[in-house]
């Protein structure tokens, strides 16, 4: 068994109530009700590595009731429960356990269940299904006796992404299902697990693809408006797509952690139109832009390769002077973020990139080539 905590103290209790006496007719028995029902405090358990200290789930349930023959010597609290978790179908032939004592319940931070779920095997980033029962023991000759089991949706946490972007296909997108040129996505700054676009998008289905060319790792629908499957391999079923329901401006953002999809459209009335938009920075004295390339799919959306001989600082500018400039904003990133107007400069390290800019929200991404 996979215990966390010694028994023996609350073992060699029993074992004192159970089988001590001077004589066989002062023996002293004990016989139990009906067994605990075993509830959790939430049915699906989302887990974040920043609220590592904080509770995920509590389980709770009633009394094993215990019927002593001679109330004198009556111990209710030798009882020990344990929480057994395991994989469903796996019928708990080598679980997870948790000894909890006398207590009545048990609450986890995501901290706990994060290092279970490890233990146990479960992807991370992905929602699994997991089984858990109450074993209340009495003793080691005890015939064991089980709660009903209760099944939750527990996924663990993923480490912060290591890639800049995820590439959006399909045909609502400019690229249709040429997964080499997929649309590059924008990262939140307030949290790296959510890739974003904001822009033009036609009619039709979407997907998202971790690397050009490549259909696994890739993200797509569990079969629900908002829910998100993940396909880690070619080898792994094929998720279902998105729907773009008419040509139009929209905000898409896919949670990679909490496998969340949105689509809300956006109002781009009114936003100006620019004729050239570039960067411009200490990589070329401040001299004029180096001019992006404007989407012939989405007007608000630029892209340019570059190459930094030195780490430099820049904006990104309109060709006309700096009555437009967007800087980095808030962003502590020098690859990703979202650029306001008239802010510091943006930090870049030396290297090849693939710059993309929208006007729209001044997102920027630098994807290292």
């Amino acid at each position: 068994m996979k215990i966390w905590l010694n028994k023996f103290s609350i073992l060699s209790l029993l074992s004192l109530a159970l089988f001590s006496c001077e004589k066989d007719e002062d023996r002293v028995t004990v016989s139990t009700g009906e067994t605990p029902t075993l509830t959790a405090s939430s049915s699906s358990v989302v887990l974040i590595e920043a609220e590592t200290d904080e509770d995920a789930v509590t389980f709770s349930w009633n009394p094993y009731e215990l019927n002593w023959s001679n109330e004198d010597v009556a111990h209710n609290e030798a009882i020990n429960y344990i929480l057994q978790f395991d994989q469903p179908g796996d019928n708990f032939e080598s679980p997870e356990e948790v000894e909890v004592g006398s207590d009545l319940s048990r609450t986890f931070t995501h901290g706990e269940l994060n290092a279970l779920m490890n233990r146990m095997e479960y992807t991370a980033g992905q929602e699994g299904e997991v089984a858990v029962r109450l074993f209340p023991l009495l003793g080691d000759n005890q015939t064991p006796t089980y709660s009903d089991v209760v099944t939750i949706s527990i996924t663990p946490w993923l480490d912060k992404p290591k890639f800049a972007t995820i590439y959006m296909v399909g045909d609502a997108t400019a690229s249709n299902w040429d997964a080499m040129n997929g649309m590059p996505m924008f990262r939140s700054e307030a949290d790296p697990f959510v890739f974003t676009y904001t822009g033009f998008l036609e009619s039709g289905a979407l997907k998202f693809l971790q690397n050009p060319g490549q259909w696994a790792p890739q993200w797509g629908s569990d079969g629900t408006a908002t829910g998100v499957a993940f396909r880690a391999t070619e080898d792994d079923a094929d998720p279902g797509t998105f729907n773009v329901p008419a040509n139009g401006y929209y905000t898409v953002n896919l949670d990679i952690r909490k496998m969340t999809f949105s689509l809300a459209p956006y109002d781009a009335a009114g936003a100006p139109t620019y004729s050239s938009i570039g960067i411009i920075g200490g990589f070329n004295d401040w001299a004029d832009i180096a001019p992006m390339t404007k989407s012939s799919f989405n007007p608000h959306l630029w892209s340019m390769d570059y190459s930094f001989a030195q780490s430099t600082e820049l904006k990104f500018r309109i060709a006309e002077g700096w009555s437009m400039n967007w800087g980095a904003g808030n962003n502590s990133s020098d690859i990703y973020g979202r650029g306001s107007l008239n802010s510091p400069n943006i930090a870049v390290a030396a290297g090849n990139y693939r710059i993309i800019f929208n006007d729209l929200t001044g997102d920027y991404v630098f994807i290292k080539q």
